[in-house]
């Protein structure tokens, strides 16, 4: 799968023209910055700290270039589809655990199959999660579908 690519000189065209640093405001916490700290960086470092998600340019966007006309689109397994069109309710956690087995089954797909509640319970969140990932644009996203919940 291709996804949209940023380089090296996307980060050039933002570093400060007297240091030669590119400002970066960092999302998550490191051994040496805490979420929110701005550090200046070369441009390739910059670039590596962006792909890694641990940081964005303070000032300036980076708009990456698809490496084909389909980046940033996912194709949908027919199981992900399948998956897809099945409602699991808001309140899924506080049903009764048989209810929850027979909804991991229907999600795998497999009603032969056992479980323990607890791995029914791994399943379904497993599922939502995967449902998230498409509305947020996550990692490994599912891009086609919404978050189908019902109460």
């Amino acid at each position: 799968m291709a996804k949209a690519v940023a380089t090296v000189e996307d980060f050039d065209n933002l570093k400060n023209k007297d240091t030669g640093l590119v400002p970066m405001t960092f999302l998550m916490p490191t051994i040496t910055e805490r979420v929110g700290d701005i550090r200046g960086a070369e441009p390739y470092t910059a670039l590596r700290w962006y792909n890694d998600g641990l940081a964005e340019p303070t000032k300036g966007k980076v708009t990456p270039k698809p490496t084909n006309p389909d980046a940033g689109t996912v194709q949908e397994s027919e199981a992900d589809k399948r998956k897809s069109g099945i409602t699991i309710p808001e309140n899924w956690r506080e049903q009764h655990h048989l209810k929850n087995i027979a909804l991991a089954k229907d999600i795998i797909g497999d009603k032969d199959r056992a479980f323990t509640k607890e791995q029914a319970e791994t399943e379904i969140q497993g599922e939502l999660d995967r449902r998230q990932r498409g509305v947020t644009g996550g990692p490994n996203a599912v891009t086609s579908n919404a978050l189908r919940t019902s109460s």
